[in-house]
């Protein structure tokens, strides 16, 4: 099994939550919607790309399955504060056993699955479902991480030590950091066609508006990871903080910037499909 590292406390829905400010918007141009789709989105976490979606497909409908209690007392928090309770079902159900009702089944024009498959022992048991949910002809849009498309500029060594430890944590903690590049042998395998790819860009030069909340989130998501990392490299926290410092300092740089690419793929289920 894998173990969620990020964590589903206040601070961390927080986080969460900018970045999908950031990413959704970005998502959503690369899909071209009618307006009377509906739509499956599996991981749906806080909800925010679920209800930016919904707003999209005014004639259409947009059920979000989220796994985590948590996040999904957040997700349905979040609605009402914005008076948008009835604009997205949401579940409670795992991308293994899609709570769908009888009916569902192959109905669903749009899947989405973002951020989730890193998460996954079994991410093709996920694709499975999806393709399942959906009627010939429907698509698949996939967005997840290849940590290795993770750049800043100037370098610096800290980053340069510190990032690959974090990545070896994620995989300890049975999560894939690198499932982005997997995409196409997962929509294969599971018998879609179509296939595209494309990335979607996550970052900013440090004189753009967005350049402090991707840097925090560097800083922050390596913090989180502070024990494992000192683990790997057999360092002590006052190394750990050194490192952390350089790049704190890098990140008041004029000429800093954040480089890093989501991965992204499409499929579509052949109108000869299985269910």
């Amino acid at each position: 099994m894998t173990q969620y590292i990020h964590g589903t406390n206040k601070s961390e829905q927080e986080r969460l939550a900018k970045l999908n400010f950031l990413l959704n918007q970005r998502s959503l141009e690369k899909i071209v919607l009618e307006g009377w789709e509906r739509c499956l989105d599996i991981g749906s976490g806080l909800g925010i790309f679920s209800r930016m979606l919904a707003h999209q497909v005014p004639d259409g409908e947009v059920v979000g399955i989220e796994k985590s209690e948590d996040q999904l007392n957040a997700c349905r928090q979040m609605a009402a504060d914005d008076d948008e309770t009835e604009l997205v079902d949401f579940r409670e159900g795992s991308a293994y056993s899609l709570p769908l009702h009888k009916g569902e089944k192959g109905s669903f024009d749009i899947v989405f699955i973002r951020f989730l498959l890193e998460h996954l022992d079994s991410p093709d048991r996920a694709v499975d479902q999806a393709f399942r949910a959906l009627k010939e002809g429907g698509r698949i849009y996939l967005i997840d991480d290849d940590h290795a498309n993770f750049r800043i500029s100037p370098e610096v060594p800290a980053f340069d030590l510190l990032w690959p430890a974090y990545c070896q944590v994620y995989e300890d903690a049975g999560n894939d950091p690198y499932i982005g590049r997997r995409f196409v042998s997962l929509l294969h395998e599971a018998d879609f066609e179509k296939i595209e790819i494309d990335f979607i860009l996550f970052g900013a030069a440090r004189q753009q508006e967005d350049f402090s909340v991707y840097a925090s989130n560097l800083v922050d998501i390596i913090s989180q990871a502070r024990t494992g990392i000192g683990q790997v490299l057999g360092i002590t926290d006052v190394k750990f903080d050194e490192y952390l410092g350089d790049i704190l300092e890098w990140s008041t740089r004029p000429d800093a910037a954040l480089w890093y690419f989501a991965n992204w793929a499409k499929g579509v289920k052949p109108l000869s499909g299985h269910s």
